[in-house]
C-alpha cells in the first residue's frame, strides 16, 4: 500500500508542469526590452494590432443586433501570473454601448505578442455575461514577460488591447491607487466624464513610478472605477507618461466608498499572487485594504493632503506613512528600495 501511495505520489510531483522562463529571443531589441536588475522582466510590444481576419458571422442574429446597438465596449483582464502557476486564464469582457450589454455565446479569438509579433493563443466563447475565459496549460503557457494581449469579435472584427504579467515567483509589484493618489483629486475622473477634459495627475507621480519600475519593480493599478472603464484608464495612465502595467478594475459599475470599496481591493490584493512591497493610496479604506491583504504598515503610503482629516488619526497611529510629494516619496522611499 505504501509503495502504491509513493508511486501516485511521485506520478504526481514529476507530471506538475514546470514553472515557465525568459524566452531568450524575447530578451532582444526586436522581441522585448530586458533591464539590467535581477527580476528582469521583458516588455514585449507588438507595434500594431493583429491581422484577425475578415468578420465572420455572429452565432445568433441577436448578437448582431447587440453590435449595431453602440460602439463596443470590450475590456481584457490583464493577467498576473508566476512564473509556477500550472494555469494562465486570459478573460475578459465582451458587450457594446454605454448601458454595457454582454455580447453573449459568441466566439472572440485570442492573440498574444510573441516575439514582437503577434501569435494566436486560441478561440474562446462568450457567456451570458459577454465573458471570455481562455486556459493556457503545459507548454502553452506564456513565458515571463510583460506583453501585449488583443482579443477580436469573430462576428464583427472589434477588439481590445490588454496586458499580460508574466513573472518570477518573488518578483515585487508596487500596487497603488488611482483616483486621487494619481489624478488630480479624487473626483477628477468623475468630473471629467460629466463635462469633457482629462484630469491631470499629480505632480512627479510618473516620474517617481517610472524610477520604481527601473529598480525592478512592477507596478499594478488598483481602483474602485468599474471595469467599463478600463479602456479610458490604460489610455489615461500612458498619456500621463505612467509606466505600464497591469489593471484591476472593479467588476461592479459602481463600487461604493467604504465598506464595498475596503472588500473589493483587499480580495483584488490577496488574489494577486506576486508580493507587493509597497501599497501607495489616499484614503482610509486603501490602508485598511492594505491592511487586510496583510502587507505591513511601514510598506503602506497615503498621498496628503487631500484627506488630511480622514488620515491623520491612522497615519499618527503608524497604520501608514503619509507623503505630501511625489518627488519626496521617489527620494526617500523609491529610492531606498532594494535593486531587483
Amino acid at each position: 500500500m505504501r509503495i502504491a501511495i509513493a508511486i501516485a505520489v511521485t506520478a504526481c510531483t514529476t507530471s506538475a508542469a514546470a514553472p515557465v522562463t525568459i524566452d531568450p529571443s524575447e530578451t532582444s531589441t526586436t522581441g522585448g526590452k530586458a533591464d539590467t536588475a535581477s527580476h528582469a522582466v521583458p516588455d514585449v510590444r507588438c507595434a500594431n494590432l493583429p491581422t484577425a481576419g475578415a468578420a465572420g458571422k455572429f452565432r445568433h442574429f441577436s448578437s448582431r443586433v447587440v453590435s449595431l446597438l453602440g460602439d463596443p465596449r470590450h475590456r481584457g483582464f490583464d493577467l498576473i501570473a508566476p512564473a509556477s502557476a500550472a494555469t494562465q486564464t486570459i478573460e475578459g469582457w465582451i458587450s457594446y454601448t454605454i448601458a454595457d450589454k454582454a455580447l453573449e455565446d459568441e466566439d472572440v479569438d485570442v492573440f498574444a505578442c510573441r516575439e514582437g509579433a503577434w501569435a494566436k493563443l486560441g478561440t474562446a466563447r462568450t457567456d451570458g455575461e459577454g465573458k471570455f475565459a481562455l486556459a493556457l496549460s503545459t507548454a502553452q503557457r506564456l513565458p515571463i514577460a510583460l506583453r501585449d494581449l488583443y482579443v477580436s469579435v469573430v462576428g464583427d472584427r472589434t477588439g481590445t488591447s490588454f496586458l499580460a504579467y508574466v513573472a518570477p515567483d518573488d518578483a515585487p509589484l508596487i500596487a497603488s491607487d488611482v483616483d486621487g493618489t494619481l489624478t488630480s483629486s479624487e473626483n477628477a475622473f468623475i468630473e471629467a466624464l460629466a463635462f469633457g477634459g482629462s484630469p491631470a495627475a499629480q505632480p512627479g507621480a510618473a516620474t517617481a513610478y517610472t524610477a520604481a519600475a527601473a529598480r525592478g519593480y512592477q507596478l499594478v493599478y488598483v481602483t474602485a472605477r468599474g471595469n467599463q472603464y478600463t479602456d479610458q484608464t490604460r489610455q489615461w495612465l500612458a498619456a500621463k507618461g505612467f509606466p505600464r502595467g497591469p489593471l484591476r478594475l472593479s467588476p461592479s459599475f459602481l463600487t461604493l466608498p467604504g465598506g464595498d470599496t475596503v472588500d473589493y481591493k483587499t480580495k483584488t490584493l490577496e488574489a494577486l499572487e506576486l508580493p507587493i512591497a509597497l501599497g501607495i493610496g489616499n484614503r482610509a479604506s486603501d490602508i485598511n485594504a492594505y491592511a487586510d491583504s496583510g502587507l505591513a504598515s511601514d510598506r503602506t503610503y497615503v498621498e496628503l493632503p487631500e484627506y488630511q482629516s480622514e488620515l491623520a488619526g491612522p497615519v499618527a497611529a503608524g497604520d501608514a506613512r503619509g507623503f505630501t510629494s511625489y518627488a519626496d516619496l521617489q527620494a526617500t522611499t523609491i529610492a531606498a528600495l532594494p535593486l531587483n
